[in-house]
């Protein structure tokens, strides 16, 4: 590598990004600039007041002749009219139209006497003077029969009339004006001309300014591709190979700080995951290897594969406080009339004991239900469990859905309420109704108690979503705090969701419980979410702590 090669590597991997945008933006700035004065300057005898066809001094000026001789002739006509009117009537109607063609005629013949007075041309500036004369003259003759008529003269009008000083005044007029009109017009030819040639002298370098224009797009293309897209793709595919269970390839990034930031990063994060798997895997061993009945208690608890339901999605998760085991435990069942029903529980306490607490309560609630899939009587056969631990309780929440209508029947023991959510589009994520408790904890203060657990029923709309959960989730708190998340911090953090799904909820209400508890969580956090597609839908089975989406 020779030394111009190694200082130019140096040179891009110590460079920002910001900076080479930066001076890329700057060039390209700088660059259009200087072709945007070449091409100002190549235009510029198009911007002048004096060149464009319809704003030049000789087109000005042929308009303002062809307005006097327009407004002389319709002046000459309403005179005409008015010397010539007999009653009273006619008389004032055709002197207000005479007065107003006069006006019309002062106003009119004004600017001429400037051009005149400014014409540099002496044969232009001699042409529109003898008009401007013959005008004047014109306007005396008339202006004198007008005074006839207004003296009722009628002597001197016939005689003026017979002699018609105004009519010869007016040809003479119109005779001169014919040699001015020619002038300009050659004028107007030679402005256009000129025109015409500036225009074709300056197209060549139109078309040079065009094409480095032009050229200018693929030399960015290039260099946002070579310095921005290439990085990014080569982080991208080093990441998704990281996220697909390729631990063992590094991550590294030569280029851009910020991008080969990302990329430490992204390594330290995958050597800490490697870290982390040799200790679970350490530790399931000598789990499984000492602990036999501990294992054997963790695999009673796991739930089953969440069921094929058409038209609904569904994703769950459990995370223990302590080791491998948790008082917790969630399941989904197939029911025999066609329905499903989702089951949490929350034992109290953690570890082994409460685990074994909870396998117990789970068979009897499974087999509560397949008798008779009725909330109420599921729990109140479960309470038994707590017939000889007067010092535990439980949470527990059982909803039996119809996937056909959407109806949800529930019982719920002092359990917190699950949730019908709703993601709008202008109000983040909305609580639509809550399953509130329909009776107390499960313990043995209730054994035998008709009616203690009651079961209400709800619905579920196309696109709603049901998410039940345990305490751990919203109690969750950093150590030596009492500043809980709640529902409202879960529900602010699922409202920058892009879409709701019952996986991204499940991961996003995980992540923000434990970030909010510092990253170690105090209690055992359960999660099951359903979704009822807004269309009908085939879901795909996914295993325990997993999510099944639609398919089409």
């Amino acid at each position: 590598m020779s030394a111009v090669t190694r200082a130019w590597h140096r040179l891009m991997t110590r460079t920002s990004l910001q900076r080479r945008v930066s001076v890329m933006g700057l060039t390209f700035l700088l660059i259009v600039l200087v072709l945007s004065l070449v091409l100002l300057r190549s235009a510029i005898p198009f911007l002048r007041p004096s060149v464009p066809p319809d704003t030049s001094a000789a087109t000005r000026t042929a308009q303002q002749v062809d307005a006097l001789q327009r407004v002389v002739v319709e002046a000459q006509v309403a005179h005409q009219l008015y010397i010539t009117a007999s009653d009273l009537a006619r008389l004032r109607a055709e002197g207000a139209a005479r007065e107003a063609k006069m006006a019309a005629y002062d106003d009119a013949r004004a600017p001429l006497v400037t051009v005149a007075l400014q014409e540099r041309s002496p044969t232009l500036r001699r042409q529109l003077n003898r008009v401007l004369q013959d005008a004047a003259q014109w306007r005396t003759t008339v202006d004198e029969q007008a005074a006839y008529k207004q003296q009722a003269d009628q002597a001197r009008l016939s005689a003026s009339i017979a002699n018609a000083p105004a009519a010869a005044a007016f040809l003479t007029f119109y005779q001169d004006l014919a040699p001015l009109q020619m002038t300009l017009d050659r004028l107007q030819t030679a402005e256009r001309d000129a025109l015409l040639a500036e225009r074709e002298r300056s197209r060549p370098l139109q078309f040079i300014v065009a094409a480095i224009a032009l050229l200018l797009v693929p030399v960015a293309l290039h260099l946002v591709r070579r310095w921005v897209v290439r990085p990014l793709d080569s982080l991208s595919e080093q990441l998704l190979r990281v996220g697909g269970g390729d631990l063992q390839t590094p991550v590294s990034l030569p280029g851009p700080p910020e991008l080969a930031a990302v990329a430490a990063s992204a390594e330290t994060m995958r050597r800490r995951i490697l870290d982390e798997l040799a200790d679970a895997v350490s530790a399931r061993e000598a789990l499984q290897q000492g602990q036999p009945l501990v294992a054997e208690v963790r695999d009673q608890l796991t739930a089953h594969d969440l069921p094929v339901v058409p038209g609904w999605s569904s994703a769950a998760a459990l995370r223990p406080a302590e080791g491998l085991l948790a008082g917790d435990w969630y399941d989904v069942l197939p029911l025999r009339d066609g329905r499903f029903a989702v089951v949490v529980a929350d034992v109290s306490g953690h570890g082994a004991r409460a685990g074994i607490v909870a396998i117990q309560l789970k068979r009897l609630l499974e087999a509560s239900l397949h008798l008779a899939p009725e909330p109420d009587l599921a729990l109140a056969m479960a309470a038994r469990v707590f017939a000889d631990e007067v010092e535990r309780f439980a949470s527990c929440v059982v909803v039996v859905v119809d996937p056909d209508s959407g109806t949800v029947t529930y019982a719920n023991a002092g359990h917190p309420a699950p949730l019908v959510l709703r993601a709008d589009d202008d109000r983040g994520v909305r609580v639509v109704s809550e399953l509130e408790p329909t009776g107390p904890l499960l313990s043995w203060l209730h054994l035998d108690v008709p009616g203690s657990w009651q079961t209400r029923s709800a619905s579920m709309a196309p696109g709603s979503l049901l998410v039940v959960f345990t305490d751990g989730l919203t109690e969750a708190r950093p150590t030596g705090t009492t500043d809980e998340l709640g529902i409202e911090g879960v529900l602010a953090a699922l409202g920058g969701l892009a879409e709701l799904t019952p996986q991204a909820l499940v991961d996003e209400a995980l992540d923000v419980a434990r970030r909010h508890s510092g990253g170690r969580a105090r209690d055992d956090v359960t999660l099951v979410a359903l979704a009822r597609s807004a269309s009908p839908a085939r879901v795909v089975p996914v295993a325990r702590d997993g999510a099944q989406e639609p398919r089409a």
